[in-house]
C-alpha cells in the first residue's frame, strides 16, 4: 500500500510507510494538505487538513507591550554586517525592507515578536543585541534585522 500526499492538487510524495514530513514550509503561509491510501490501481478518498504555519520568531532585549504590532527593518550589506550607519560609503544597506511583526510574549525584560508576514531571510528564534544607540540588532552573515524603540507603535 502506498499513500500520496498533496498540497491542494499538487503531489508532493508517494510513500510506503505511514509517515511523512513536509519540508520546505514559508512563514505565515497556508497549506491544504491532503493524504489518499493508493493500491497501485486506485486511490481512496482523500483525508484532509488545513494548516498555517507561524513566523519567524525574533526575541528582543526589551520589554514591550504583548500583542502590539512593531516595525523591524531589513537589510544587507555586501562585505557582512557593520554597525548600522558606519557603512563604507556606496555600500549602505541594500534590498531595505520594512517587515511587520507582533510582540507575542513579554518576560524578564526581553520581548518574543513574530514576524506577520511571509519573510524568510533570517533563521528563528534569535535573539537581538542591544547597540549603544539602543538599537537592537540581529546579524546573521551579511544579514541585518533591527528594531529601535519609538521606530513604531511599541
Amino acid at each position: 500500500m502506498q499513500y500520496r500526499i498533496r498540497n491542494g492538487d499538487q503531489l508532493i510524495a508517494t510513500v510506503s510507510n505511514k509517515q511523512y514530513q513536509v519540508t520546505g514550509l514559508t512563514p505565515n503561509t497556508t497549506y491544504n494538505l491532503s493524504v489518499a491510501s493508493f493500491n497501485g490501481f486506485r486511490e481512496s478518498q482523500r483525508a484532509s487538513l488545513t494548516v498555517k504555519t507561524r513566523g519567524i520568531r525574533v526575541i528582543i532585549p526589551e520589554a514591550l507591550k504583548t500583542g502590539n504590532e512593531i516595525t523591524l527593518i531589513y537589510q544587507e550589506y555586501s562585505l557582512g554586517s557593520v554597525p548600522l550607519g558606519s557603512e563604507p560609503i556606496g555600500l549602505g544597506g541594500g534590498d531595505k525592507v520594512t517587515v511587520p511583526a507582533r510582540v507575542i510574549e513579554t518576560a524578564n525584560n526581553q520581548s518574543t515578536v513574530e514576524i506577520t508576514s511571509t519573510f524568510n531571510r533570517i533563521s528563528d528564534q534569535q535573539m537581538m543585541k542591544r547597540q549603544t544607540d539602543g538599537t537592537c540588532v540581529l546579524a546573521e552573515r551579511y544579514k541585518s534585522l533591527y528594531y529601535k524603540a519609538g521606530d513604531s507603535s511599541d
